[in-house]
C-alpha cells in the first residue's frame, strides 16, 4: 500500500494542547502532525472535556443526536469539530453527563466511579461517528484502556474495512470493569471469556485493545520486552508473549517545535550547543523564582514528574538526606499520591534552603525546570517511555535515570553503538543505586569539559516525531493488509 492517502483516525483520551495530564497527550498531539507531514490523512478524535469548550477555541456542529448504545440506555452524542493544527480536525464527542466535568478522569476525591461507563460510551461512539462525519478511515490508532473496546468493535465488523491498531502507553492502568457492570460494555457473550476481556473475574478495556488490535505497539523497545515479563505483565504477560508476533516497540517522539531551547518562548534567555551561555541565565531566573538563590553555584537536580511510587519518588525522599549531603539542590514540580505530596512538602520544609516544590500542573515551570536544573532525576520503577528525559538532553540538562523501559533506550551512560554517553543511569530499584548515580554524576559535573561533553551529545540526539511517524506508517500499512486479507 502505498502511504500517500492513508487515512487514520487516532482515538485519544488526551491531546496537548486540548487537555493533558501525561504523555499520552504530547503524542495524540504530536504525531498527527508528523504523519500528515508524511503523507497521511489524519484526525483525532477525543472528549468534548469542560475544560476545551472553555478554552475559548472555535467549535463547530459536525453531527447532531447520533445514537450510542450503552447497555440497555440508548444514548446520543454530538460531534463537534476544530482543528488540532492546518489540515488536522479534531472531532469531539460532547454528551456533557459524562465529560462536562472539572477533571479528566476525577477529582481530589479520586477517580470517578463511572470512568468505565464514559469511555465505554466513547468507544462506542466512534463507529457512528466516522461515517456521520464523512471521514472513514483505514486505521484506527486507539491508545490505552479508554478506547481499548474499539479495537472490539471493529472485530466485531463495526467499520468492515477499517484496521485497528491500539498503543500501550502505560500498561498499569488496565481499565477494568467490575462483574454487576460489564454488561454495561455491550459485546456478545463469547468475548467475554479468558480470550477476550476477562481478567481474574472483571473485564478489562486494555486487555480488549491487545487481544482484538491487528498490532499492538507500545512505546519503546524495551517495554516491549518488559511487559511479556510477570515483573512488569500486570498479570497480562502471558497475552503479551502470545502477543509478540504483532508486538512492536515505537519510541514516542518529541515535538521539537516546543521543546527546544533555542526557541523556547518560556526560558529567561535562549541557548544553543553553539552558546550554552543563555543556560546559566536560565538557572539563575529558575533559583529566584523558586526562592533558592543560594544554590547558584551548586549542582541542582529537578524533577517534572508525576508524584507517584511507579515514578520512584520514594527513592528520591529516602536518599534526600544523603544527596543533600553532596551539597545539591533539588527543585520538583508534580502531583500524584496524596502521600508522597505530604511528603516532599515535609522535605521542603526541613531543609527550605535545598528544596523547591509546586504541587500541581504548570507547563511554563516545566519548561523552566528542564531548562534551569543541572541533571533531571527520573528514578523510575518502569518508565514505558518517557519524555521528560528527551526534553531534557535537548537542554543539556543531564538526565539521572533508572534503566528500564524508554529511559534505558535513550540514556547512555557509557559511549556505544548509538554514541557517546548522554545521562547517567543505574539497575536496582534501591535508593543505594540512585545515591551511587548522582555520585557518579557529581563527579563528571565537577570537570567542566567532561560535562560539557556529556551535555553536547544529549543536545545532538535527534528524537523528533520524523522517525516514529515511518514507523507507524509501516504498522498501518501492514495491519490494513491484514485486515482486508482476513475479510477478503
Amino acid at each position: 500500500m502505498n502511504q500517500d492517502g492513508l487515512r487514520v483516525l487516532i482515538a485519544a483520551s488526551e491531546a496537548a494542547p486540548l487537555a493533558q495530564t501525561g504523555g499520552l497527550a504530547e503524542v495524540a498531539g504530536s504525531l498527527p502532525l508528523a504523519l500528515k507531514a508524511q503523507g497521511c490523512e489524519v484526525a483525532l478524535v477525543m472528549p468534548a472535556y469542560r475544560q476545551i469548550l472553555e478554552s475559548g477555541r472555535q467549535w463547530e456542529t459536525a453531527a447532531r443526536d447520533l445514537p450510542v448504545r450503552l447497555g440497555n440506555l440508548h444514548l446520543t452524542a454530538d460531534i463537534l469539530t476544530g482543528e488540532l493544527a492546518p489540515g488536522v480536525p479534531v472531532f469531539l464527542v460532547r454528551r456533557d453527563e459524562f465529560f462536562d466535568r472539572s477533571g479528566l478522569y476525577g477529582n481530589h476525591d479520586g477517580d470517578y466511579f463511572d470512568n468505565p461507563e464514559r469511555f465505554i460510551f466513547f468507544s462506542r461512539t466512534i463507529p457512528a461517528l466516522c461515517p456521520g462525519v464523512g471521514f472513514v478511515p483505514d486505521v484506527v490508532l486507539a491508545n490505552d484502556w479508554q478506547t481499548g473496546l474499539i479495537m472490539a468493535l471493529l472485530d466485531l465488523g463495526a467499520m468492515a474495512r477499517t484496521a485497528g491498531v491500539f498503543t500501550i502507553h502505560n500498561q498499569g492502568f488496565l481499565g477494568l470493569v467490575p462483574p454487576d457492570r460489564s454488561s454495561n460494555i455491550g459485546l456478545p457473550e463469547r468475548y467475554y471469556g479468558l480470550d477476550g476481556l476477562e481478567y481474574f473475574g472483571q473485564m478489562s478495556l486494555l486487555k480488549s485493545g491487545i487481544v482484538f488490535a491487528e498490532t499492538v505497539v507500545t512505546v519503546s523497545p524495551t517495554y516491549a520486552r518488559e511487559i511479556q515479563t510477570p515483573d512488569f505483565g500486570h498479570g497480562l504477560d502471558g497475552l503479551m508473549r502470545a502477543a509478540a508476533v504483532r508486538l512492536r516497540g515505537i519510541l514516542n517522539g518529541v515535538d521539537y517545535t516546543v521543546w527546544n531551547p533555542a526557541t523556547d518562548r518560556h526560558l529567561a534567555a535562549n541557548y544553543s550547543p553553539r552558546d550554552l551561555s543563555g543556560k546559566a541565565m536560565c538557572k539563575r531566573d529558575l533559583l529566584m523564582k523558586m526562592g533558592l538563590t543560594g544554590l547558584r553555584d551548586k549542582p541542582v537536580l529537578g524533577m517534572v514528574t508525576r508524584l507517584a511510587a511507579q515514578k520512584g519518588c520514594n527513592l528520591v525522599l529516602e536518599a534526600a538526606e544523603e544527596l543533600f549531603a553532596q551539597d545539591v539542590g533539588l527543585i520538583v514540580l508534580g502531583s500524584g499520591e496524596e502521600r508522597i505530596e505530604e511528603e516532599f512538602t515535609r522535605l521542603q520544609g526541613r531543609f527550605p534552603d535545598r528544596v523547591g516544590l509546586k504541587i500541581g500542573f504548570d507547563p511554563v515551570l516545566a519548561h523552566e525546570i528542564i531548562a534551569g536544573s543541572d541533571m533531571l532525576l527520573m528514578p523510575s520503577m518502569y518508565e514505558p517511555c518517557g519524555l521528560a528525559q528527551m526534553f531534557s538532553l535537548k537542554y543539556g540538562t543531564v538526565p539521572v535515570v533508572r534503566a528500564t523501559g524508554g529511559l534505558n533506550d535513550t540514556v547512555r551512560e557509557a559511549a556505544g553503538e548509538n554514541g557517546p554517553a548522554n545521562g547517567f543511569k543505574f539497575g536496582p530499584f534501591q535508593s543505594r543505586a540512585l545515591t551511587l548515580a548522582v555520585r557518579r554524576a557529581l563527579e563528571a559535573f565537577r570537570n567542566p569539559d567532561r560535562w560539557r561533553a556529556v551535555m553536547l551529545a544529549g543536545m545532538a540526539e535527534d528524537f523528533s516525531w520524523d522517525r516514529s511517524a515511518l514507523e507507524y506508517i509501516e504498522v498501518f500499512e501492514k495491519a490494513v493488509e491484514a485486515r482486508r486479507s482476513r475479510k477478503a
